[in-house]
């Protein structure tokens, strides 16, 4: 990645593009007037910017320019906390792995490793070998620190992202949390499945719907302050189905790269005799289906291929992205409603993915859809 990506990949969040977005300029108006609660939910799909916009929050809360009633200067000493991750009364709480937890204490410096993560690199997914969920201890963190006075802030502000990851008696406990609700603590739930949080913990939030930058302003953002070609920023947007965290991910010539040679390695083994090339597939290590991060990145490439398909099949133009595969893939589907019926399938994947469910019996799923669309049944040769 170019020098320029990486100096532009830190911060929490796009500032440039918040300070203009329609749900900033809602918080700010409720901020201003009063009607802001204690509690705030923040829900949309990946890559709409929701934690982007909570610290954007938690950093007009405690701005020393604007007094906490407006938005963030962005270069007060309090801003610039915030955006180091520094600040001692804005708390990130991600969902980590249970081993991060010794005798329910969290273990200070494995976390102090995931901060340092997100500081170089807030889009990246933070990749753990095991399950990452919010534990009842990370709530007992947050019932502690609410309870002490304000370091250096005017504000105490919690943010906690993947909030759908509450085990059961995490939920509980913060349950209970909002219960006694605190002046001057702020807490941020932030998730893309608002139907995963207790209906208890959702009647007491308030809710903000964050809804993905349009193209344009993607484009602008890859443009300019990442430095991409218009050409190279269109097709990420492309791969990324228009989601811009997932075209910052693919910046990374090697990561976009390899997420080509997926997308064409499962069109190739759709089309093949017998099934051996997709067990393969589905075994490899390197590919997709072990890692919950990259098989988000195949399923959004994969969307693009299948959708490049219907196009195709409809008589439009070959993409110039498009490869052998891919059109043999389309030439050979039954119909184009057979197409229409995997980007369906397709859409859907996000309520599988909240259940954890196995990424490779997932992607023999929708292997065996996609061989279906093309006429060849299970087992056949």
């Amino acid at each position: 990645m170019a020098g320029k990506a990486k100096e532009a990949l830190r911060g929490p969040g796009l500032t440039e593009l918040l300070d203009k977005g329609p749900e900033s300029g809602r918080l700010l108006g409720a901020l201003a007037g009063g009607r802001l609660g204690g509690t705030l939910l923040f829900h949309g799909p990946d890559g709409a910017g929701k934690s982007s916009l909570a610290f954007y929050l938690a950093a007009a809360l405690n701005c020393r320019e604007s007094g906490g009633r407006g938005a963030p200067c962005g270069v007060c000493d309090s801003c610039r906390k915030v955006e180091r991750l520094a600040h001692p009364d804005v708390i990130w709480i991600p969902p980590v792995p249970g081993s991060f937890y010794k005798n329910g204490r969290l273990d200070e410096e494995r976390l102090a490793e995931v901060y340092e993560q997100r500081r170089q690199a807030p889009w990246l997914d933070l990749r753990f070998p095991e399950k990452s969920e919010h534990h009842l201890g990370a709530v007992a963190r947050v019932r502690a620190e609410a309870e002490k006075s304000c370091y250096e802030g005017r504000n105490k502000v919690f943010i906690m992202t993947g909030a759908e990851k509450l085990r059961l008696e995490a939920a509980n406990a913060l349950l209970k949390l909002l219960e006694e609700p605190r002046a001057g603590v702020w807490l941020i739930l932030c998730t893309e499945r608002p139907s995963g949080l207790l209906p208890t913990i959702l009647s007491r939030c308030q809710r903000l719907r964050v809804r993905r930058p349009g193209r344009a302003a993607a484009l602008g953002v890859l443009c300019g302050r990442f430095g991409q070609e218009e050409s190279t920023a269109a097709e990420l947007l492309a791969l990324a189905d228009s989601n811009l965290s997932l075209a910052f991910r693919l910046l990374d010539q090697e990561s976009l790269d390899r997420q080509r040679e997926w997308i064409g390695a499962v069109f190739e083994a759709v089309l093949a005799r017998g099934m051996e090339p997709s067990f393969s597939l589905l075994e490899d290590r390197s590919g997709p289906f072990y890692n919950r991060g990259d098989f988000e990145r195949f399923a959004a490439g994969l969307t693009q291929g299948l959708r490049d398909a219907l196009v195709m099949r409809l008589g439009g133009p070959q993409p110039a992205a498009a490869n052998r595969a891919l059109c043999d893939f389309s030439e050979r589907t039954v119909d184009a409603a057979s197409l229409t019926g995997l980007l369906g399938r397709m859409a859907g994947l996000g309520d599988d993915l909240g259940r954890n469910v196995n990424l490779r019996l997932l992607g023999w799923s929708i292997i065996a859809d996609m061989r279906k669309a093309v006429g060849i049944e299970h087992g056949d040769d």
